[in-house]
């Protein structure tokens, strides 16, 4: 099935009827794989308009093709031309982490595929709307990126209203996923709480389906509450309840918080509440209860001291130290229309620059471990996040948040980039700063390579830990 290149820009197959295990073999041959390299292009691309059915099986066989065509090539690869139910097909065939990319039209793909070639004004507006706030960030850089003016709205409502406007907007996203700049996310954040979601009957296996790698960096960017959303539980045995005391107890040493909440205590054995009650864990009836509680809202701002161990930066990881920089800096400069200047560079406790400042940190592990965290005064959050909020707020959540997810595609781009060399590496979800003796007491005792850029008149800190 030889493939339709769109534009030089973008390679198409297009199946039809079923696709499944049997169908799906031999669809793209060494002859269609052969041509697809000789045009160069920069997405390839399964166009689903004519697919009736599909299962995982026919998938995962042309994900194997894909795959050995975005490793030669460096290109994106993804499905196209679907529409509502199987864009949530996907979702459920991968359990939510699909490793390629999702464009709900060709039209929408382009947007994503352009080059400085067809780089536009800025004049032409793309409206845009993502149920994850992530994606929904990364794809509204992505446009802009490519000359669009993207208007960003935060719910289903809003951009079906919005999208009405037919003059207005040259084209609108949304059902679409950018997975080629995915990272695998264990849970949910609130606020500075990481919310674990668990469900089913929790036994040994908690421990297999737990990654404690991930909860453990969580701790090391300073997260220290932690939610487990049981109310999809339906009981829990021995096994599981002496899984969270451990958990509960090696989470005291960064002075952090448990809570289960909504576990159905009627079908939960007392002596195992006993237990992990005596470990620290709280319980609580819903969210609600949780975050009004007074000893979690005390807790919602600080920092966690780090572990004496985490103080000093590995040889490998700090020769990784441009591709984050260049990461951060590329993506604050198209975002402000600022051109940044560097300052010094230097091995030390980090130091913060200037007033009035705010910051956010994520944690990598894997071939390679550590920290980034990006601090700046409020004036540049703002304006270096406009493009995320919609509008430059003034509201110290809504940018804390924005900010967040900026760290968090600067660490997704690094990864990408990382992972194209050859170095695998996971990220664990941004954890906000508001207050600089907050991240004080989370980089406490820690020495770090610090970078120190200027945009305009706007200090800004690029700092790598342990």
């Amino acid at each position: 099935m030889r493939p339709i290149v769109k534009k030089q820009r973008i390679a198409v197959f297009t199946p039809q009827g079923f696709l499944d295990g049997s169908s799906a073999t031999g669809l793209i041959t060494m002859q269609d794989m052969e041509m697809t390299r000789s045009t160069g292009v920069q997405m390839i691309l399964v166009s689903m308009k004519k697919v009736v059915f599909f299962n995982k099986n026919g998938i995962t066989i042309l994900l194997d093709t894909l795959m050995k065509l975005q490793k030669e090539m460096k290109a994106t690869i993804g499905f196209c031309d679907y529409n509502r139910k199987q864009y949530e097909a996907f979702f459920n065939l991968f359990e939510g982490e699909i490793p390629f990319s999702l464009f709900k039209t060709l039209d929408v793909a382009m947007l994503f595929a352009g080059g400085t070639d067809s780089k536009k004004d800025g004049e032409e507006n793309v409206l845009v709307f993502n149920e994850d706030s992530t994606q929904r960030s990364m794809q509204a850089i992505e446009i802009y990126d490519r000359g669009y003016n993207p208007v960003v709205v935060q719910t289903r409502e809003e951009f079906n209203q919005r999208a009405q406007e037919c003059d207005k907007f040259v084209e609108k996203v949304d059902n679409t996923y950018l997975g080629f700049m995915g990272s695998k996310i264990a849970a949910k954040t609130r606020g500075n709480c990481v919310v674990y979601y668990l469900k089913g009957f929790l036994d040994g296996s908690v421990t297999e389906q737990f990654d404690v790698m991930y909860h453990q960096n969580s701790l090391k960017v300073g997260f220290q509450l932690f939610m487990f959303d049981a109310t999809r539980v339906s009981s829990l045995n021995i096994h599981a309840a002496n899984f969270f005391s451990r958990l509960s107890t090696a989470g005291a040493e960064y002075g952090a918080l448990i809570a289960i909440v909504g576990l159905d205590m009627e079908k939960t054995p007392k002596a195992f509440v006993e237990e992990l009650e005596d470990a620290g864990i709280m319980f609580f009836d819903t969210e609600t209860d949780f975050f009004t509680d007074e000893i979690v809202q005390s807790m919602t701002g600080g920092g966690s001291s780090v572990k004496k161990e985490r103080n000093k930066l590995t040889k490998p990881v700090v020769a990784k130290l441009p591709v984050f920089v260049e990461a951060a800096m590329g993506t604050l400069q198209m975002m402000t229309n600022m051109v940044a200047i560097k300052g010094d560079m230097k091995i030390q406790p980090f130091v913060a620059a200037g007033e009035d400042l705010m910051a956010s940190s994520v944690a990598f592990y894997g071939d390679i471990e550590g920290m980034v965290t990006l601090a700046m005064p409020k004036k540049l959050v703002q304006k270096s996040c406009m493009l995320l909020v919609g509008e430059e707020s003034d509201d110290d959540e809504v940018l804390s948040d924005a900010l967040s997810e900026l760290v968090n595609i600067v660490a997704g781009k690094s990864k990408t980039v990382l992972q194209e060399a050859g170095v695998n590496i996971n990220i664990t979800l941004p954890r906000s700063y508001t207050s600089m003796d907050d991240l004080s007491a989370t980089l406490n005792g820690l020495q770090g390579v610090q970078v120190n850029f200027s945009f305009d008149q706007y200090p800004f800190t690029f700092y790598l830990s342990p």
